[in-house]
């Protein structure tokens, strides 16, 4: 910022600007019309409507004293054939001053503005994480409290319910089981952006950690004689991630695959390294993503027209999520797609974290 917008006084800030107009008016007076200052007397001007101590009036009242300085030194070191020209002359240098200095001032105000709504929305967004966080643990308790009953029941005493009741109990444990995964993806999305995430970045095989998930999104996958498969031409890749978060990333990517992937189809993931960086593909044989949607996709509570292809449900969370644990990574996310052909969802992160 402006040497001038750091004085907090407006005496020094004015005294600060008069010192400058006196000393281009030395140097306009000393040299001439050989090599004329005048143009400098603007300086100061916008030097103290840029401060944050400066006013209108004092802006008005600098330029007025600006403009006579330079009457002065223009009277006496050019010779007129009337003394009307170089009034005249005087009079639209303060218009031009005074014009020039409350533009900088309107737009000081307008940053100003602007700086300060950006700081209230922070307030209130860091506001509206911990109530989230709070609201989210504190329901989350009695859900999964009816979903563990229900779960009991169905184990348990299956045998002594009619098919009225055995489903009834089935869709409370399902419905439940959607607010639980509901209350995860919105603790989740506040620890984010809240800007809690505490990355553990270790030395690890890749291929290896992709092979662990793989087993368990299979069992996932497997109601749906779905087969996930992976390519790639590393037997070992060697990278620097977080083994949690990078769980998340991928089981989300997953669990999506499976959910928009007809029955009895393969979904594969690639993984490649280019120029130090990892790519990785979740490809599936589902329905497709409209190209008017994809981009929207990756914002919060979004969804595509294309459904589950097995009644699942979907909160819009995922990707969003998914996308914010990637830019932490330092890495970047897409997609391709296309209606009826499948979608390719994919990500890159450094090999090293430098």
């Amino acid at each position: 910022m402006f040497f001038i917008d750091r004085i907090k006084s407006k005496p020094l800030a004015i005294l600060f600007t008069l010192a400058f107009i006196g000393l281009m008016a030395f140097l306009d007076y000393i040299t001439g019309t050989e090599l004329s200052f005048s143009v400098f007397y603007l300086i100061p001007i916008a030097l103290l409507a840029v401060g944050r101590t400066s006013s209108k009036r004092q802006i008005i009242i600098i330029s007025f004293i600006a403009a006579a300085c330079w009457y002065f030194v223009d009277v006496q070191t050019t010779s007129y054939s009337h003394q009307f020209y170089p009034f005249w002359n005087a009079n639209v240098r303060w218009v031009i001053s005074i014009a020039i200095g409350l533009l900088v001032s309107n737009f000081r105000e307008k940053h100003d503005q602007l700086e300060d709504t950006i700081t209230k929305l922070n307030y209130l967004n860091d506001e509206k994480n911990k109530f989230i966080g709070i609201a989210a643990h504190d329901i989350r308790n009695p859900i999964s409290g009816v979903y563990s009953f229900s779960e009991l029941l169905l184990d348990e005493d299956k045998s002594k319910m009619n098919d009225e009741e055995l489903e009834i109990v089935k869709i409370i444990k399902s419905l439940s089981q959607e607010i639980l995964d509901l209350i995860k993806n919105l603790l989740d999305v506040s620890k984010i952006e809240s800007g809690k995430i505490d990355l553990n970045y270790q030395r690890q095989d890749y291929i290896s950690f992709i092979k662990n998930l793989l087993k368990i999104n299979q069992l996932l996958a497997t109601p749906k004689n779905i087969s996930i498969k992976l390519e790639s031409k590393h037997i070992e890749l060697t990278t620097d991630f977080d083994a949690h978060y990078m769980s998340v990333v991928i089981n989300n990517l997953l669990s999506n695959a499976i959910k928009f992937s007809e029955k009895n189809t393969v979904i594969t993931i690639k993984i490649s390294e280019h120029n130090n960086r990892v790519l990785t593909e979740v490809i599936d044989n589902g329905k497709g993503i409209a190209l008017d949607e994809q981009n929207k996709l990756f914002n919060y509570f979004q969804k595509s027209s294309t459904k589950p292809t097995d009644g699942e449900s979907s909160t819009g969370l995922g990707l969003a999520i998914v996308k914010n644990i990637i830019n932490n990574f330092k890495g970047t996310i897409g997609l391709k797609s296309n209606l009826n052909e499948g979608s390719n969802f994919y990500f890159t992160f450094p090999v090293k974290n430098d």
